[in-house]
Parts: structure tokens; sequence; C-alpha cells
């Protein structure tokens, strides 16, 4: 039992009064006594809560006060030397404080600006989705597809907002529309041919001409970068509810390139690679054709869009950020620890395939993707650059890439 001489009244708050409450806690202090109990012993008459608090304060003070008086008596060191560590381990709490600080407003700055990005996101696409009417699609009866095939359709740089004249072609929003008809027509008129029911749609980047690359861009923008992405999302939403009336889709975007980055401030590119409306024009296409049963939109969880067809690993990026093509699927290989057979990039406004390598029954190689584009002032000018169009391939369960189709669009 707590000996009597420490029982005091609650109003004798004092530091002597403070420091026998720490002794009863520290030394004679049950181990089932609760906060009620030594409020009932020292007779406390405030709340038990209060109680509590304010020995924590204490207790701390008390510790430190124990802790140096017991260094000094075992030590037999002097007055000065036990105020010279004082400061020392003061100094040294005090930076642990600043550090934790630290560490709490990075990742509170951090919270934030992932929380505005995606309210940002969330508001876009809710009042978008608000003012944009989808009709549904007449859907026609799926052709009789050989299950030993499988068919990808890609396109990528369209660029949507510049308009120009060089030597070998003009652009404007009314020829992209032009160009996605012509596209669509062809794809219809190979998917009848083939008897295909289902389609791989590749969007392989700068989807929109954007303007934070270079001065030089505004001269040839009609339309700033918002209504570019808004007349953009639009009107992709239609053109792939017109193509599901043939055939089953699975749509794949990338999720990054250059064109499309905002750049905010004056910073280089890639500096903010994840603020780039290439995202909030898929985060649209998804949710507007959520409901079409014929339209599989599936989300890009890497900085690579990746999948399979039959067995073989696919890969494929915009391409802005890959320094040596030939290397590419090597070096992809070689970091995310798959074999990769194939790979679709854009970027550079150009078709071709280039064979890097062999698989078990099928060559490994680079599909560059040509643009809706085509050729501009600039590609005149270093003599470079090719027919604005799109691919459709056709993989076969046994050879991987059998058939080509390149779709010229101007």
């Amino acid at each position: 039992m707590i000996n009597e001489r420490y029982k005091r009244k609650s109003n004798e708050n004092d530091i002597e009064y403070g420091m026998r409450l720490v002794e009863i806690l520290k030394t004679e202090r049950p181990e089932d006594l609760e906060w009620e109990d030594i409020k009932n012993l020292i007779n406390f008459e405030g709340n038990k809560d209060s109680l509590r608090k304010a020995n924590d304060t204490i207790l701390g003070g008390y510790s430190v006060y124990k802790y140096f008086k017991d260094k000094k008596i075992k030590e037999n060191i002097s007055d000065d030397d036990i105020l010279k560590e004082y400061e020392v381990k003061k100094i040294e709490l005090q930076k642990e404080k600043n550090k934790i600080q630290t560490l709490r407003l990075d990742l509170n700055r951090i919270i934030r600006e992932i929380s505005r990005t995606e309210l940002l996101y969330e508001e876009f696409i809710n009042i978008i989705k608000g003012t944009c009417d989808v009709p549904v699609p007449e859907f026609k009866p799926l052709l009789s597809q050989d299950i030993r095939k499988e068919y990808i359709l890609s396109f990528a740089d369209v660029h949507t907002g510049k308009e120009f004249k060089s030597i070998t072609n003009e652009y404007s929003v009314e020829i992209i529309y032009d160009r996605f008809n012509k596209l669509l027509s062809e794809t219809i008129e190979i998917i009848q041919e083939n008897n295909i029911n289902h389609l791989i749609v590749l969007a392989l980047g700068d989807v929109i001409e954007g303007m934070a690359l270079r001065i030089s861009q505004l001269s040839q923008l009609r339309i700033g970068m918002v209504q570019q992405t808004i007349q953009f999302m639009r009107f992709i939403v239609s053109w792939l509810n017109k193509l599901s009336e043939y055939v089953e889709i699975t749509y794949y975007q990338a999720p990054y390139s250059n064109h499309s980055q905002i750049r905010p401030f004056g910073t280089k590119a890639n500096e903010f690679a994840n603020e780039d409306m290439e995202k909030i024009i898929f985060t649209y296409i998804h949710d507007v054709l959520i409901h079409n049963p014929r339209i599989n939109v599936v989300e890009c969880e890497d900085k690579y869009v990746m999948f399979k067809i039959f067995n073989y690993n696919v890969v494929a990026s915009h391409g802005h950020g890959i320094k040596n093509i030939n290397s590419f699927i090597s070096d992809i290989s070689n970091k995310y620890r798959i074999f990769f057979d194939y790979a679709f990039v854009a970027h550079k406004h150009e078709d071709g395939i280039i064979t890097v390598g062999e698989g078990i029954t099928n060559n490994c190689q680079i599909i560059r993707v040509p643009s809706i584009m085509g050729t501009d002032d600039y590609a005149d000018d270093l003599f470079v650059g090719s027919k604005a169009g799109a691919t459709l391939i056709e993989f076969t369960e046994k050879q991987g890439k059998r058939k080509t189709y390149d779709i010229i669009l101007n």
C-alpha cells in the first residue's frame, strides 16, 4: 500500500507534488493500479485524464533529471560537463525532430499533389461526360474468326490541333476526321475480308499537338491544348463505338508521350512526366465506353503497354524515351525478365519493321507505327518521314506476325 506521506491535496499543485507523484508511479505502484486508484490515493480532485497527461510531461523531465544525476554520481563529472552533454543531446534531439518534420512535409506535399491531380482528372471527366451523349451502336452480327489468328490495329501521332501545309502534305482538324473515317472504312474492309470478330487497338501517343515543347509550335496551332484534348477524345469515342458495330475491341493506349506533357512553368521534357493529357484522354475513353459490351478498355499499369497474343509477348510505347531502337527488345526483356517477341513504337512518324532476333517459331521484331499526321515542313527539311497511315497486322498461333496491312491515309 502507498505510504501515507505521499497523500497531498490536489490544490497544492507544485513541483514537489509532481515529483512525489512520479516517485509513486515509478517505485510503489502495483502493476494493476489504475489512474482512478491513483486519483483517489492522492486526493486529486480533477479529471483522471488530466492527471495522466500532466504525469507524462513531468515523467519526461524527471527521467532526464535522474539520468544526469546518476551519471554525475557514478562518473564523478562536473556540472559544466553535464551541461555540455545536455546541450549536445538537446541538439541531437532537435535534429531528429527536424528530420521527422521534413519527412512529414515532403509526404504531405506528395499527398497534396496526387490529390490535386486526381481531383483535376475527376472534375474534368465529370464535366465532359455530362456534356457528351454517346449513342448506342447498332451492333452487327460478329463474323466467324479463325481461332488460330489475332489482329492488331495500331495508330499514333495524331497531333490534334496542328495545322500546316508542306510539300507533300496538308493538315487540319477536318483532315484528321477525314483520315480516321478512311481508316475506319479500310479496317472494316479488312475485317470482312478476313472474317475478323476481335481486334486489338493500340493508340501509341501524341494524339494531341500540345503547346509546351517549343515556341515554334504556336505558329501552327489552331486551337489550345484543352480544346485539342476535348475534340480528340470526343471523336475517338465515337470512332471506337462505330468500329465496335463490326468487331469486339480490346483497347490499349500508351500512358506517356512527349507532345501531351503539360510541362508547367517552363520545365524541361519528362520533368513532370506524370502530368500528361494522355491520362485524361484514356480515363474519358474508359469511363464513357464502360457500358459498351464490345469494347474492353484496358488500363496500363506500367510505363509500357504489355500483353500476350497467343504465346508471344508484346510491348508497346510511344517511343520518345527509347535511346537505341535496335536494342529496345533486348533491353526491356532484360529489365523486366520477360522475353518480348514484338515491340510497337511510334514517335518518328515513319513505318517499317526491324528484325532484331529470333524466337522459337518467329522473328523478334520492332514494328514502327506510322503517324496519322504524316510529314510536315520539319520532316521535309530533314528529308525524312513517310505517308500518313496506320498498321493492321495478322498474327498466327504458330508463326507470330504473318501478314501486314499498310493503310495509307494521304
